[in-house]
């Protein structure tokens, strides 16, 4: 009876309890993330992760998830404490996480890196080389779980270690700084102030923690991860595969062997062929090569030890020969299938090159479509493999360069072509077919690999690999774009007509019209010799009144772009932009289209100025620049404010895609610079006014994205913002 009242009493209680406090209690979701330590390159990446993961999950559940910093030692405490409701990055089951009342997640949520740690200020070992850690003395916790990865990376790397086991951690630490063990096998979450990092090795799934009391959380945590696993069984593994390119790279580690053979190893040669910049151009009078290619080499051989030389040859067949005859070591080249690549062996892709499909039509081709396409002078193995993923298609190699193919591209409609990216972004061949379009969601990612002589033992395979695997993709994307950027079209006729269009049409016109007067001249010259003086006196003025018109003309071009446009990142300076912002908000828009008035601006950058030099950060305003050109339309408006603020101008734009926008540029922000030890990493706070809601004029609409940007500002940056009413 007393049981039964009791009941009844405290759904009583639950009903009497205000809706505010139960949407408090069951709608947001504190869950704690240990920041990792040192041991992790980019620890950002793994947040992100994290948060994409959390907003995606939100979707699919009325729960509102939000990441708490917290720190190792103290996790648990706060969990019990009620400071937050769930545990990230927790081993289970081990010794770690054995406390009463605490419960764990089923299934694998996020992931931890583990690694081995000495005692403060040891300097015995070396990461670069296992050799120094033969015969080391380590501790492990006894009966958990990652000790597994532990001695898989004893077995891959042939080490022997006098292993120790523990009770627990405290324990285990203890005897790392009495000196009893000289290193201890630990997570990037876990890590005690007594211990310093020495090196990651394997990346380990973890779980999410609770107390028994917020069972029902957890179990919400676990409902909603697969009811997404059902719904977009891809988004989970695309999150974890771009989560490993960003952490995996610094698990690698060369066996004592590699470590040998690289030591020993004489310079490898590289055969490169021809030149195409920004790939690879040769220097033959001071045998240098540069270029993406050779930087990426060069990072190659920071990361391996290995050293490279080069062999320039004019052809890709002679590369290849130089190869089967052992006079060269290593190439680039494309991976087409087993059967192509005989003798040789290949390692993993190095890069990708991004090609895209030019036609008369924006229709998206399929494999299986019947098409005629036209490759502008392509390697054999280029067309080995576009033969094999498109093998119902009628693909030609063309002898002439991508102009040309352009121009026969004119007149054969139904025939596509596949330009390289980098071609359309430097040269810009495109400018001169206005009929000719650019083929969305039609581009394709040719992989490079190494190719290695015959000749060559199988070690250097693996460890070409590592070394691949070791590059830090934002290391090799900031290789690419710098070459990008930096790249200048070449000195001809198409280059003079692309680029400069109407100063051409001026200066010839202006010699056309010369020679109509000297023929004149000469034709009159003979029937009036009696005024010869006279005539001289006035073809002299004559002449000079041409060069003052020609320079005249000139200098008001000159005058009106370099008034236009800024100096340092290209697009339109503050003036112009302010004219343009005049003349699209006079222009009609659709039902449900809007203009719209972005404020960005870069947080961070006077950080990054400061500590990597005003050069770098030149380049910084001029990349983020150029990603924002790419990011908006053709008749949209790319504007520089000041300093590093930025003005974006859609016109006649979907009201619903603002924040897709939005969200490309602060992709694009994040993508500039990574976060160091001296600096932040660099972002982007917006600002956004909507034309006719927010104002209807240049200025109002400018005054309200400013109001909108403060209000960024104000609340922690990252972050963008319509006008608050």
């Amino acid at each position: 009876m007393k049981a039964l009242l009791s009941f009844i009493i405290s759904i009583c209680l639950l009903l009497a309890m205000p809706a505010s406090q139960l949407e408090a209690e069951d709608l947001n979701i504190r869950l704690g993330y240990i920041q990792p330590d040192n041991s992790l390159v980019n620890p950002h990446v793994l947040r992100q992760y994290y948060t994409s993961y959390l907003d995606e999950l939100s979707k699919h559940t009325d729960w509102d998830y939000h990441l708490v910093n917290i720190n190792a030692s103290t996790a648990f405490e706060r969990l019990f404490a009620g400071d937050i409701d769930l545990l990230l990055s927790v081993e289970y089951p081990s010794s770690l996480g054995l406390k009463g009342g605490i419960i764990y997640s089923t299934i694998n949520f996020g992931y931890d890196v583990e690694g081995l740690y000495s005692r403060i200020g040891e300097t015995r070992f070396d990461p670069h080389d296992l050799n120094t850690l033969a015969g080391a003395r380590v501790g492990i916790i006894a009966a958990r779980p990652i000790n597994q990865q532990f001695e898989l990376f004893q077995q891959n790397n042939s080490l022997n270690f006098a292993v120790k086991a523990f009770a627990n951690q405290q324990e285990m630490l203890a005897a790392l700084q009495a000196g009893s063990v000289d290193l201890v096998v630990d997570t990037a979450t876990n890590t005690m102030p007594e211990e310093q990092f020495l090196l990651a090795y394997s990346r380990i799934p973890v779980r999410a923690a609770a107390t028994t009391a917020n069972r029902n959380k957890l179990v919400n945590l676990e409902n909603a991860i697969n009811r997404l696993n059902m719904e977009n069984p891809h988004f989970e593994p695309q999150l974890s595969h771009t989560l490993a390119e960003k952490l995996d790279f610094q698990l690698v580690h060369y066996t004592p062997q590699e470590s040998q053979y690289i030591k020993m190893s004489l310079p490898l040669r590289v055969a490169i062929y021809g030149g195409v910049y920004p790939y690879v151009i040769y220097d033959e009078a001071q045998k240098k090569a540069q270029g993406i290619y050779p930087d990426l080499i060069s990072q190659l051989a920071k990361n391996s030890g290995l050293e490279f030389t080069y062999v320039h040859v004019p052809t890709y067949d002679d590369a290849v020969n130089l190869l089967k005859s052992g006079q060269a070591d290593l190439m680039l080249d494309i991976y087409a299938g087993p059967e192509d690549h005989q003798p040789f062996y290949y390692t993993n892709p190095l890069t990708t090159l991004p090609y895209t499909f030019i036609g008369s039509t924006s229709q998206t081709p399929s494999s299986a479509d019947n098409i005629k396409l036209i490759v502008p002078r392509p390697e054999p193995s280029l067309m080995k493999y576009l033969q094999q993923k498109f093998p119902s298609w009628d693909i030609t190699a063309s002898p002439a360069p991508a102009a040309e193919a352009l121009n026969a591209l004119d007149q054969k409609p139904g025939t596509l072509a596949l330009i390289r990216n980098s071609m359309l972004e430097i040269d810009r061949p495109l400018m001169l077919h206005p009929d000719l379009v650019i083929i969305p969601d039609a581009s394709i990612n040719v992989p490079i690999s190494i190719i290695i002589a015959p000749n060559q033992p199988r070690i250097l395979q693996g460890i070409l690999n590592k070394a691949i695997t070791q590059t830090d993709p934002e290391k090799r994307l900031h290789i690419i774009q710098k070459h990008i950027i930096k790249a200048r079209p070449g000195f001809s006729l198409q280059h003079i007509l692309t680029f400069y269009p109407l100063q051409t049409g001026l200066v010839c016109g202006l010699i056309l019209l010369l020679l109509a007067i000297m023929i004149f001249l000469n034709h009159h010259s003979r029937a009036m010799s009696k005024a010869k003086k006279l005539l001289q006196e006035n073809n002299t003025k004559l002449k000079a009144t041409i060069l003052e018109l020609q320079e005249t003309t000139q200098s008001r071009e000159f005058y009106k772009e370099k008034a236009e446009i800024d100096a340092l990142t290209g697009v339109l300076n503050k003036a112009a932009i302010e004219t343009i912002g005049q003349e699209m908000l006079s222009a009609p828009f659709q039902q449900g289209h809007c203009h719209a008035l972005f404020i960005i601006d870069l947080d961070h950058f006077k950080e990054a100025n400061d500590t990597l030099g005003h050069q770098k950060g030149d380049e910084i305003l001029h990349h983020f620049a150029l990603n924002l050109v790419h990011i908006v339309r053709a008749h949209d408006a790319v504007g520089r404010f000041a300093g590093d603020e930025f003005i974006l101008l859609l016109q006649d734009f979907p009201q619903e895609a603002i924040a897709s926008v939005a969200r490309r540029v602060m992709e694009a922000a994040h993508s500039l610079e990574p976060a160091s030890d001296k600096f932040p990493g660099l972002s982007a706070s917006i600002g956004i006014a909507l034309y006719p809601v927010h104002g209807n004029d240049y200025q109002e609409l400018l005054h309200h994205a400013d109001q909108a940007l403060y209000y960024v500002k104000e609340h922690g940056r990252n972050n963008w913002s319509l006008p608050h009413q």
